[in-house]
């Protein structure tokens, strides 16, 4: 193209951002959910908080909003989230999930018998939905027996078809609005303006408050959050977590 001088001049094409509409395999994706058993149509889980406060199961210290999902990637069960592949953004649906597939099916080898004198020396009064912890194995008491109690270390949800409405309600796009998600999941509470996120060629740095250093466990969430990247984002190669400590500044002297 050429303008009335004879000069040559190019048109640049405006180019629109790719917003993806659909969920695909290792899609990151915000979800709304309400995970209940078929049986009884119990509510066990859900991200909604009007939900829970119509149902009664409304917690003060309740978190309620979207929760991030790396899909494929067996962050929730993966039969739900192999039935997210195809949805669109704000599209609803029902899933219903088996029990081999949700919670396993019940176990009678679990229910164990166990003497009260022996829950005496464990703190744990023998009461009836008292909580029994053996090792790494979590129970619940299901009934007295005399001089001995049965505890039933199968999960509550054994042996039941899990049904979830899910809503999805976000994908996202963006490498470093990903970081940032993923650093929100593993570390909540802290807000954006306190950490920045930069991707250069094939590493993530990541400049996290030094207040960060007081919350439990933030090593394993680190570690976590390194992960989490590397699975997500295929680009990258490191993961760079930087903590920065400043000299204080020093106090004035009353005599100057």
């Amino acid at each position: 193209m050429s303008d009335k001088k004879g000069q040559k001049t190019t048109t640049r094409k405006k180019t629109t951002k790719k917003v993806e509409n659909v969920v695909k395999e290792k899609s990151l994706i915000y979800l709304d959910y309400i995970a209940k058993t078929k049986e009884d149509g119990k509510i066990f889980d859900l991200t909604l908080e009007e939900v829970a406060k119509e149902e009664g199961i409304y917690k003060e210290d309740g978190r309620y909003e979207p929760i991030l999902v790396a899909v494929g990637m067996n962050w929730l069960l993966s039969a739900l989230e192999e039935q997210l592949v195809g949805m669109k953004v704000g599209e609803s649906k029902k899933i219903e999930v088996p029990p081999e597939r949700a919670f396993g099916k019940r176990d009678p080898n679990k229910v164990k018998q166990i003497a009260k004198t022996k829950l005496a020396k464990m703190g744990v009064k023998p009461i009836k939905g008292e909580e029994v912890t053996l090792g790494r194995d979590r129970g619940e008491i299901v009934s007295v027996l005399g001089r001995t109690v049965r505890v039933d270390f199968n999960s509550p949800l054994a042996g039941k078809t899990i049904v979830f409405d899910v809503t999805v309600r976000e994908i996202v796009t963006d490498p470093v609005e990903k970081v940032r998600a993923i650093i929100r999941r593993r570390i909540p509470g802290i807000p954006d303006d306190k950490f920045n996120v930069k991707i250069k060629t094939k590493t993530v740095t990541i400049d996290l408050p030094k207040e960060t250093r007081y919350i439990q466990d933030v090593s394993y969430a680190e570690i976590g959050i390194a992960r989490d990247i590397l699975d997500i984002i295929e680009s990258a190669n490191e993961v760079k977590i930087v903590i920065t400590f400043e000299r204080p500044e020093a106090v004035a002297s009353d005599e100057e």
